[in-house]
């Protein structure tokens, strides 16, 4: 039986229905000394309670798709998957090798006006457990921000004195909904990921920018300009990016900046992506949707579509050109993802990979697992580190 569906969910009610009657019908039948009475009833409250929150658990996995089988529940998600790249399956690319080593991104990115590094005081940033910084931001432009909803990880070349006038590039993390920056440095440890495959030289040192993408609380914008309402991608192409800039030793150009996203996060990044390729060149969407949900759309079929990552591929075709990878589970429980990122691919197989995976859900186990080709493949389309000094 699998832990979706209606034969568990079916199953999971008899039992939370069960239990309390068994316990009322043998309250006053269990027999023996006092203390072996109280232990047995006391068991049978316990039974009561945990098959009360075996019910809830298979709720919840229903509504959000959290687990797909019981291999995924215990942590076994398969292999991470291929990544498909034209309809075919692409070789991984060593970092310090092949077409890398000149230190431009991947392809070419077109003529683009630089970006003069903004003026004005940095941002004050406060150390967040072992490696990270954090700060409470409030943006100029879109008046968005809230109490630590933007999270810095730098890597250790960063300090070392023959990066010292090195422009490092940056990659921004979009958390699911609901969600916080704080994930990606905690559960999903993308940081810890991200230094191993420096050491191992299958990375580029990024600069990695965790962003709250729901400043206003209860409202999910699919990080959307609404008309007349919060204007969350402004936040965070203009407001956030500006502070980065001048907070932070990085590049400006457009060359050096990615994104990546899981779930909402991913439709995020994907789809600002395709909307500002003048800012960004890259970006990884994980079990991400490719269409804006309800919110979006009570503005009308022409404004979702011109938040649709799908329809803008479909339409217009970027400029400059941009490079966006799509990672999917064949058992994600959100169902078409998967066909998503294929359609994608589809309408623009010069613009889109695909990171196809055969085995789990909708969750941080299958989402972690991705992080090292998520990494690699962006190590390939960004702008590269080199010492300068």
């Amino acid at each position: 039986m699998s832990p979706t569906g209606w034969p568990m969910m079916v199953t999971a009610i008899v039992l939370a229905v069960a239990a309390p009657i068994g316990t009322y019908l043998l309250w006053n039948r269990i027999r023996g000394p006092r203390p072996m009475r109280a232990a047995g009833r006391l068991s049978m409250i316990g039974v009561s309670q945990v098959m009360a929150i075996l019910l809830c658990g298979v709720v919840v996995n229903n509504y959000y798709g959290l687990y797909a089988s019981w291999d995924d529940l215990l942590g076994d998600t398969g292999s991470p998957g291929v990544i498909i790249h034209q309809n075919t399956v692409a070789a991984g690319t060593p970092i310090d090798g092949g077409d890398l080593t000149d230190g431009r991104a991947q392809g070419g990115r077109g003529q683009v006006v630089p970006r003069v590094r903004p003026a004005g005081p940095a941002q004050d940033f406060k150390k967040y457990g072992d490696d990270a910084l954090v700060t409470s931001f409030t943006g100029p432009k879109s008046g968005l921000g809230g109490t630590n909803d933007v999270m810095v990880w730098t890597p250790p070349q960063y300090n070392d004195p023959a990066y010292a006038n090195t422009d490092f590039p940056v990659v921004l993390l979009f958390p699911g909904y609901p969600g916080t920056p704080q994930t990606w440095f905690g559960n999903m440890a993308g940081q810890k990921e991200l230094g191993t495959l420096v050491q191992q030289h299958a990375a580029t040192p990024f600069v990695l920018v965790a962003v709250n993408i729901s400043p206003v609380k209860g409202v999910n914008t699919d990080c959307t300009d609404i008309p007349g309402g919060p204007q969350v991608a402004t936040f965070i192409t203009d407001d956030i990016r500006t502070m980065i800039e001048r907070t932070f030793r990085v590049t400006t150009d457009r060359s050096g900046w990615g994104m990546m996203g899981y779930s909402e996060g991913g439709l995020c990044a994907g789809k600002l992506l395709v909307q500002y390729p003048q800012l960004f060149s890259a970006a990884v969407q994980m079990s991400g949707d490719v269409r804006p949900g309800g919110y979006v759309s009570k503005y009308g079929p022409a404004f979702a579509n011109q938040n649709s990552t799908l329809w803008i591929l479909q339409n217009h075709k970027p400029n400059p050109p941009v490079a966006l990878l799509a990672a999917a589970s064949a058992e994600d429980a959100h169902g078409s993802v998967l066909s998503d990122a294929l359609s994608l691919q589809q309408v623009a197989p010069g613009v889109v990979d695909v990171l196809k995976k055969d085995h789990g859900s909708h969750n941080t186990e299958v989402w972690k697992q991705w992080l090292p080709q998520a990494y690699g493949w962006l190590s390939q389309h960004l702008e590269q580190v080199r010492p300068q000094s």
